[in-house]
C-alpha cells in the first residue's frame, strides 16, 4: 500500500464522488484479483458485506463503529480456531508419544534391543 496517495483520492472525492467511487471499485477489484480465485471468492463476499454495512450505517462513524466490530469478531473467530488448532496439536503430540512409548516397551517385551 506504499502508492496509496491519500491526498490524491481525497481531493477526486471531494471534486467528483462518482469518479471516486469508480476509481475506488476498480481499485478493490485489482487488488482482488490479485489473489487466487478461491481466496479472491472469499474477499468479494467480504467487500459486498463491507460495502453493504456502510451503505446502511447512516453516517461515516456509525460504519466504521460496525466495521471494527465486524473485523472484532473475525479476529475473535480465528483466535478461537487457532486454539482449537493448539489442542489438537498437542492430543497428536501426546498420543505420538504414547505410541513411541507402546513401541518401545513392544522392542522391550520382544527383546529386541
Amino acid at each position: 500500500m506504499s502508492d496509496f496517495d491519500f491526498e490524491a483520492w481525497s481531493t477526486l472525492a471531494r471534486r467528483s464522488p462518482s469518479a471516486y467511487f469508480r476509481a475506488r471499485e476498480r481499485a478493490i477489484e485489482r487488488l482482488i484479483n490479485s489473489y487466487p480465485p478461491d481466496e479472491a471468492a472469499r474477499l468479494r463476499e467480504f467487500q459486498v458485506q463491507i460495502d453493504s454495512v456502510r451503505a446502511l450505517a447512516g453516517s461515516p462513524a456509525k460504519a466504521t463503529r460496525e466495521l471494527v466490530g465486524m473485523m472484532e469478531d473475525r479476529l475473535e473467530a480465528m483466535s478461537a480456531r487457532i486454539r482449537a488448532l493448539q489442542r489438537s496439536s498437542q492430543a497428536m503430540q501426546h498420543l505420538k508419544n504414547h505410541l513411541v512409548d507402546l513401541h518401545s516397551d513392544q522392542r522391550n517385551f520382544d527383546g529386541d534391543n
